[in-house]
């Protein structure tokens, strides 16, 4: 079904089954990732496949997406292209977090209920980067490294006052 991404599921029926999902969702359906998006357009693509590993309910998610962030040193739209594969224990509460295998994720599922638009959202959260910049070699960051500042950013000349500036002269006149 093509909404399958979106309906909350039992886990356990996930599980059980060893259901495979793949998506394609719009980035707009994502409501947590979208304020931190210069634009809503594109979508994630990939995978989930549930299965159990030793006990531990898992989900194993490959998402791919190319998200538009804002770079905050130019304020200009970027791509910032995200490529994730992941095993995530879902879990019903911390204590059982706390026992769930190294190297394993977790993610708390409410109700023991999940939805792969969750779970993808939560991967594509934690891909992205807290303060955005354009990457190295770009103009942008070719600016920032010499120091030189882009056109839009120049303001006009302040005439800088320093009231103490002839202090010094004073003092040594009358030594």
């Amino acid at each position: 079904m093509p909404d399958d991404w979106s309906r909350r599921e039992l886990v356990d029926s996930l599980v059980s089954a060893e259901r495979r999902v793949d998506f394609v969702i719009p980035l707009a359906q994502l409501p947590r990732l979208k304020s931190s998006l210069a634009s809503s357009d594109g979508e994630a693509r990939g995978r989930a496949s549930f299965r159990r590993s030793l006990g531990a309910a898992v989900a194993d998610i490959q998402v791919q997406a190319g998200p538009m962030l804002t770079c905050q040193r130019c304020l200009q739209p970027i791509e910032w292209p995200v490529t994730s594969d992941s095993q995530v224990a879902l879990v019903a509460d911390a204590a059982e977090a706390d026992r769930v295998a190294d190297g394993l994720e977790t993610y708390l599922v409410e109700n023991d209920r999940v939805s792969v638009r969750d779970l993808v959202e939560e991967e594509l959260l934690l891909a992205l980067p807290l303060v955005p910049k354009c990457a190295a070699g770009s103009e942008c960051a070719r600016s920032v490294e010499s120091g030189g500042r882009r056109e839009l950013d120049r303001d006009p000349p302040i005439d800088v006052q320093t009231p103490f500036a002839q202090l010094g002269e004073l003092l040594k006149r009358d030594q």
